[in-house]
């Protein structure tokens, strides 16, 4: 095939290709191709060196991967963000949203640097909203057990670790099963939004709210001790005897029994801390309901 031949087939590839193309001389563009990203101006970009376009972190990572690909002698990909307000060199030229990329970087045969970038902003958003399903409750709209573990886990660690303090309650509203059988299972499910939304209206920033089983919440309090938790568990108690609801079959009221439990040893994780707040809940529904008990300091 002849020079020109082939100069005709790399164009003509470079015409077709939808994933926005950079050719590196070193760290230098020789050469782009904007593909599907209307943003990406070749005339404007070449010459450019990547210093001169990329924030520091981002140009650490390209290098890295420029020098993975040329010991590899074979195509190196990763993932990554482009967002304008850490670009401005990028936000000049026309970027003007994030956008998340799969890069893949490979090395020619005369040493050049081929980089492609895929756009995958729309498998991010699906994944990240996938990820938001996966770890709510779709009826009260709180976490769910799966997301509540790790957090929990955390909590613990950080307030053993650093001498500081975690506690938790485990709420728990009363009569939840009478509620279903003598208004319907739909009189139940708003009980449970309406508890969940004042929960959330009390809480602080850093306190985490999950729906632990079908009539349980919990909420955890980081960097809160015992005493400053049955404080925080009698407010709730207090809150949610107040609420009302109005309902064809009458109006909705309700009470909760809260059982807390706190780091204090240890050998405390978020199972032990769990179970002494189920043990505490226990005591408080058998004391007659809508009461806090905790631990016996």
């Amino acid at each position: 095939m002849t020079t020109d031949a082939t100069e005709a087939r790399y164009t003509a590839l470079l015409q077709v290709c939808q994933d926005p193309l950079l050719i590196l001389d070193g760290e230098r563009i020789v050469d782009a191709v904007p593909g599907s990203a209307g943003w990406l101006k070749p005339e404007q970009m070449k010459g450019k060196v990547l210093s001169d376009l990329l924030a520091e972190d981002l140009l650490i990572q390209a290098r890295s991967l420029i020098e993975r690909a040329r010991q590899e002698s074979a195509p190196v990909q990763h993932e990554y963000q482009l967002r304008p307000e850490h670009l401005p060199e990028l936000r000049a030229l026309g970027l003007h949203e994030a956008i998340w990329y799969r890069g893949t970087w490979v090395v020619t045969a005369a040493g050049e640097i081929v980089w492609s970038a895929r756009d995958i902003t729309a498998q991010k958003k699906l994944e990240r909203k996938l990820s938001h399903q996966a770890q709510r409750d779709p009826l009260t709209g709180a976490y769910n057990r799966r997301a509540l573990v790790p957090v929990l886990e955390v909590s613990v660690a950080q307030a053993l670790r650093y001498d500081g303090a975690s506690s938790l309650l485990l709420i728990d509203i009363d009569g939840f099963g009478n509620i279903n059988e003598q208004h319907g299972w739909d009189a139940g499910d708003q009980v449970l939004q309406h508890t969940v939304s004042e929960l959330h209206r009390l809480k602080r920033t850093s306190d985490f709210v999950a729906r632990y089983s079908d009539d349980q919440l919990v909420m955890v309090l980081p960097e809160t001790n015992h005493e400053q938790a049955m404080l925080a568990g009698e407010r709730m108690r207090s809150a949610v005897e107040a609420l009302e609801i109005p309902y064809p079959t009458g109006n909705l009221s309700w009470t909760v029994s809260v059982g807390v439990a706190s780091a204090l040893n240890l050998e405390d994780d978020a199972v032990s801390v769990l179970r002494r707040a189920h043990e505490h809940l226990l005591i408080a529904q058998h004391s007659g309901a809508n009461r806090v008990e905790g631990e016996a300091l």
